[in-house]
């Protein structure tokens, strides 16, 4: 990735650039405003160049009224006065009167004694207005002329814009920051949408369940996450492939073990058959018998193991529909009483009145109740005994079925793989049921319990 496209690189620049934002600012502001009124400034007839030009225009217009009256010295007055806008003239004759004033906006005695005049002469020291004082003809017998000017009107251009441009100035820079926190808005705004943007991808979902692919937006740190995020998904994808291969290899395996087991298992049996049709000693029958018990487990761990390869694969369809338990055990009970009585088991059945619904699926709860009786059948033989009992307590609704046998730490000879536990496991914990085993060497308790 190139560094400069990186956000980091991004950032940093952000960064020096609120740095240096403020000197520049300032720097800026001040070119943009006070250099073009500076410029307008001196395109403008402006009569006042500064304090001493004032001072020395004015000795010398004094100067040159030496020789003039009364009348003379008021016009010459009045056309400085124009000539100056903005300035306060004023006259006092050789006696003390103050004569004529021209715009001046304080009050002047009629007659000024020695003391007003230091006075007056000591306050305008220094003070603005700006006050100029000139004998009239350089002759102190002919009376003074005073001339005031705002000391504004007399400093260097760039001091006489006055407050209007400082608020210029200040608009300026004002829109200069503001320009650079929008410029940092928007830069985080767009990292905001697109990390929303990946979020959102990250969300949808096409039929299979996995994310959908995120076009690419630029060579940066979050576009090489959207990269790694499409070839994470791309992973997904192939991984899902395979294990859907190796699940239909697995299936078609466990198929075709199933079926080529089960053929031999079937001549087995008919030829079995055939042979205990014959006369044949007690050893012989017994042998015969113990070959069909064996025909008979080796095919239920057959269908154990298919069903629990469907179970884990999730291939195992599941129907609930509401079920009458009480009746759906009794029946089932019915269909084992042979058995139990082949096998010389006594049978306790005690079911609840005909008031306990469940939603499961029939074929699933079938396939747990024959699992279950088998395994007695198997391993608790030295019991002969199994117990069903279907109750409604406190806990909730129960399935109980009990044996007499030594218990499932005790080897009746019989172990198999433990494929039919597991697959009552299985499907109990599908169906929201609750499977426990309480066994010691007086017998075995398995409860299939259904909250309330």
């Amino acid at each position: 990735m190139n560094w400069r496209r990186s956000l980091q690189f991004k950032y940093l620049s952000i960064i020096l650039a609120a740095v240096l934002c403020i000197p520049i600012s300032f720097s800026l502001a001040s070119t943009l405003v006070y250099v073009p009124g500076v410029f307008l400034e001196k395109e403008t007839v402006h009569p006042y160049e500064g304090y001493n030009e004032l001072t020395e225009m004015w000795h010398k217009e004094a100067r040159q009224l030496k020789a003039a009256n009364d009348i003379e010295i008021a016009e010459k007055l009045q056309s400085l006065q124009k000539k100056y806008p903005g300035s306060q003239l004023f006259w006092v004759d050789k006696e003390g009167r103050t004569r004529e004033s021209f715009s001046y906006k304080e009050e002047l005695p009629d007659i000024w004694t020695p003391s007003y005049t230091i006075s007056y002469m000591k306050n305008s020291i220094d003070a603005d207005p700006f006050t100029v004082v000139a004998f009239i003809g350089d002759d102190e017998d002919k009376g003074f002329m005073v001339i005031r000017v705002d000391r504004m009107m007399l400093e260097p251009p760039i001091q006489r814009l006055g407050l209007q441009y400082d608020a210029i100035y200040f608009a300026v820079l004002a829109v200069l920051m503001f320009a650079f926190f929008f410029l940092s808005w928007l830069f985080f705004k767009q990292l905001h949408k697109r990390i929303l943007r990946l979020k959102e991808a990250m969300q949808r979902k096409d039929h299979s369940g996995l994310p959908l692919p995120i076009a690419l937006s630029n060579k940066d740190e979050i576009g090489e996450l959207e990269e790694s995020f499409n070839n994470m998904i791309k992973e997904l994808e192939e991984s899902r492939e395979r294990e859907k291969r190796e699940e239909k290899i697995r299936k078609d395996l466990m198929a075709s073990l199933s079926h080529d087991l089960r053929t031999p298992l079937t001549t087995m049996r008919a030829h079995l058959v055939s042979v205990k049709k014959e006369a044949v000693t007690d050893a012989g029958a017994e042998a015969a018998r113990a070959i069909d018990e064996k025909i008979d487990f080796i095919s239920s761990l057959i269908d154990n193991l298919f069903s629990y390869t469907l179970l884990s694969s999730g291939k195992y369809h599941y129907h609930p529909k509401e079920i009458n338990l009480s009746r759906f055990i009794r029946k089932k009970a019915a269909e084992w009483y042979p058995v139990f009585e082949e096998h010389r088991f006594e049978a306790e059945i005690d079911l609840e009145p005909d008031t306990i619904i469940w939603f499961a699926d029939p074929e699933w709860l079938e396939r747990i109740l024959d699992n279950l009786l088998q395994n007695i059948i198997r391993h608790a033989d030295e019991g002969k005994f199994v117990g069903i009992t279907v109750r409604q307590t406190e806990a909730g609704q129960h399935i109980m079925i009990r044996d007499r046998g030594n218990g499932f730490r005790q080897d009746s000879g019989k172990k198999g793989a433990g494929i039919g536990l597991t697959i009552v496991e299985m499907m109990t914990k599908k169906m929201n049921l609750t499977f426990r085993i309480d066994s010691d060497s007086g017998g075995t308790v398995i409860s299939i319990l259904k909250e309330t």
